[in-house]
């Protein structure tokens, strides 16, 4: 057995399971006696056991025992351990962490975890917690791990749990009894915020374990782009002792916003997840249900980090139609479907698709077509747009790309592309961009080549469109708008056949036809970032810069 490890016993039995007969053999079972309270009690040659939900003892026959008050059979409990001695070790948990595995993200590291012989466990260095592994492909497992959050969540609620010992545990870790993380990618993520239906929120710290391939969350929250070992458990579990200790020992709580992003097509289009129908497990969308595939007149999906509208949508769409089974084949292969676009296809303007911004129902971005004369119904009290771009970036997150690019806040210049800047357009209306104040950055990439250059570094030249609050609306433009009056024009299919392809947290996206995508705030959590003498999250970095403001 590991030496790091302390296994307790189920958290929860069926009530049933609660009675003495369901531990004792019928041949081996004394004879039962009615206590003058109703308690069921064993009695035997020389001693009586009142079976209670805190101890498991015996007193003598000489001493006269009063029985508890009684109380109904499904209030009782058996503890986590059997409890010999109030110690760290034999009481009952105060933090319940569940992890909710992909295992066969990027290169399927995570088979390792969903394959261990046990479930739950408590490490000895931290033994008030105790750490369940779920598998999120598999239905049962899932649901099995969903209940059981919702099960300590009650048992919170209701004052069961004891007190979180601060022990080796950081400052803020203790302020909550239930933590919840996703080890595989971006996807997976908001996979597991979806899955918690019915779930508060306010109860729980979400952290992630980086098995994905760009894992631009984990690197927000400063837990790098991927694990520091291939082998996620280690030899005697070291390398998952030290996943798990150095998110509850090295960090602090941040604040993230999330959004809720409605996609509608017209009639004559469609909403579609992009890829093969498939259950491979190679994305977590497998968890939804299986019409989540199909082609939709709207579809509604949660988001964190950031959402591509061209660029990414186009070259991810292909990918899906590829993708490999380890991370860095997954690489090659984003590799290769990007040359077919930058050197055959080239990617359409996507101010061919999008019409204009709304906030609050109200214009505040015009975006003139690209064979569109310039007065051609322009009102020229509003801002519009003064280039054509091939990506549309809507982000949460400071952070693009799986890599450890700001482009919002390196940006010097590009203010040119929007001309009449007001409201939200008006950079002196702009704040830091932070991930926690209940807007979105928008900005564009002009060119290939500007999106080369900023890969490569160079990044002072960044075409920011705005910060938009909730909630907001991109719409397009009309089907037979753009077909009759401009298809004659065109030489690209997609933009021929009106399809546009979008990227939201590494999940890509088909839209024909496209009508609007609606933004709204759908809700706000906390999640531990790396916080210590080695590195912080950029997002610890927000929270700590908004607590500071606050108080000055």
């Amino acid at each position: 057995m590991p030496s790091s490890l302390v296994f307790p016993s189920p958290l929860e039995t069926d009530p049933a399971m609660l009675r003495s007969d369901a531990f004792i053999p019928a041949f081996k079972r004394p004879p039962l006696k009615k206590a003058p309270s109703g308690l069921i009690i064993e009695e035997s040659q020389g001693d009586v056991s009142p079976i209670t939900t805190d101890s498991m003892s015996t007193t003598d026959n000489s001493t006269a025992w009063t029985p508890p008050p009684a109380r109904p059979v499904h209030h009782l409990r058996i503890n986590t351990s059997v409890r010999f001695e109030d110690t760290d070790y034999e009481s009952k948990p105060s933090i319940y962490l569940f992890i909710f595995v992909n295992p066969l993200s990027g290169d399927q590291k995570g088979n390792d975890l969903v394959h261990l012989p046990i479930q739950h466990f408590r490490l000895r260095r931290l033994p008030q917690v105790q750490v369940e592994i779920h598998n999120i492909l598999d239905k049962d497992d899932r649901e099995a791990g969903i209940a059981r959050i919702k099960l300590v969540q009650s048992m919170v609620k209701s004052g069961q749990i004891p007190p979180i010992p601060q022990g080796h545990l950081a400052p803020a870790v203790s302020q909550r009894h239930i933590q919840v993380w996703s080890a595989g990618g971006d996807g997976t993520v908001m996979s597991v915020v979806e899955m918690l239906r019915g779930v508060d929120f306010d109860d729980i710290f979400f952290s992630c374990i980086a098995l994905g391939t760009g894992n631009d969350f984990s690197q927000v929250l400063g837990w790098g782009r991927t694990i520091p070992h291939r082998d996620i458990l280690g030899q005697g579990l070291h390398n998952l002792e030290e996943l798990v200790t150095e998110r509850l020992e090295r960090s602090d709580a941040a604040r993230l916003d999330l959004w809720e992003v409605e996609m509608t097509a017209h009639p004559s289009g469609y909403v579609k997840v992009a890829g093969p129908d498939r259950d491979d497990g190679h994305d977590v969308s497998e968890v939804r249900p299986p019409e989540y595939r199909n082609r939709h007149q709207s579809l509604t999906r949660k988001m964190s980090n950031y959402m591509s509208i061209g660029v990414q949508g186009y070259v991810g769409s292909g990918f899906e139609k590829h993708r490999a089974g380890n991370r860095l084949a997954n690489m090659m292969v984003y590799t290769i479907e990007s040359a077919k676009w930058v050197f055959w296809r080239k990617f359409p303007p996507v101010t061919s698709f999008i019409e204009k911004i709304t906030q609050n129902g109200e214009t505040v971005l015009q975006v003139p077509h690209p064979r569109q004369k310039q007065d051609d119904d322009d009102d020229d009290s509003l801002p519009h747009m003064t280039k054509h771009p091939i990506d549309f970036v809507i982000q949460n997150i400071p952070h693009i790309w799986g890599r450890e690019v700001d482009l919002w806040g390196e940006a010097k210049s590009g203010l040119e592309v929007v001309r009449n800047r007001s409201g939200a357009t008006d950079p002196a209306t702009w704040s830091p961009q932070r991930a926690n104040d209940g807007r979105m950055e928008i900005m564009v990439i002009q060119s290939m080549f500007s999106y080369l250059k900023k890969l490569a570094n160079f990044r002072q030249h960044v075409s920011r469109i705005g910060q938009f609050g909730a909630p907001f609306e991109i719409v397009f433009r009309a089907p037979q708008d753009n077909k009759n009056k401009y298809s004659r024009f065109t030489t690209n299919r997609y933009e021929r056949d009106n399809v546009i392809g979008i990227m939201a947290d590494g999940e890509f996206i088909v839209m024909k036809d496209p009508k609007s995508l609606k933004f709204n705030r759908f809700a706000q959590i906390w999640a531990l970032g790396r916080d210590d003498h080695i590195n912080k999250g950029r997002l610890v970095l927000d929270e700590q810069a908004s607590a500071s403001s606050t108080l000055h």
